[in-house]
């Protein structure tokens, strides 16, 4: 246990001096802290991505590149995850633990739960080039699903290259340390 707090207290010294977009849910309340690495060619990134509140309850969501990786560094979390087996869909839920490496296609529809809302998850997430816009999977009321695009349901707009001009952790108002 003391090495997982000696990583995250390390994690969150090393992001005080990355550039950092704090993304927020519904009401406005933050939920993940990106901090920028490095851009991949091509047009993809690396980033230090820090949960500090589950993914808003808004419905399962896409992402807009053709794929992504998650490694957990610290903490986790259970992915509600969109499947197809045998023609049907459904959701399951998995355990994602340090050291676990998530796989996550443009296609996929999934949600972040936090097990422990007092304890960050910390990740290392890269991503391909933008191909598309993403949103929400959402259910009607005769049970079917349709797709929302992200503006339509959160306030949370893309910015592109955001992290030329982002403040640098320390300098925004972020959760403190774990």
């Amino acid at each position: 246990m003391q090495k997982k707090s000696l990583l995250a207290r390390s994690l969150y010294r090393l992001t005080g001096h990355l550039r950092c977009r704090i993304i927020n849910g519904n009401q406005g309340e933050p939920y993940l802290e990106r901090y920028h690495l490095f851009r991949l060619p091509g047009g993809g990134g690396v980033y230090i991505h820090r949960f500090i509140d589950s993914d808003p309850d808004r419905g399962l969501h896409d992402h807009p590149w053709k794929s992504a990786v998650s490694l957990i560094l610290s903490g986790s979390y259970k992915e509600l995850r969109l499947e197809e087996k045998n023609n049907k869909k459904s959701v399951v839920d998995r355990t994602m633990n340090s050291w676990h490496l998530n796989t996550i296609k443009g296609e996929d529809f999934h949600r972040i739960v936090m097990h422990d809302h007092t304890t960050p998850v910390w990740t290392l997430f890269a991503h391909t080039a933008k191909i598309k816009d993403w949103g929400f999977l959402r259910v009607t009321e005769e049970g079917e699903a349709s797709f929302e695009p992200h503006e339509s349901v959160t306030n949370e707009l893309s910015q592109k290259q955001w992290w030329k001009t982002a403040p640098r952790g320390k300098f925004v108002e972020r959760a403190p340390a774990n």
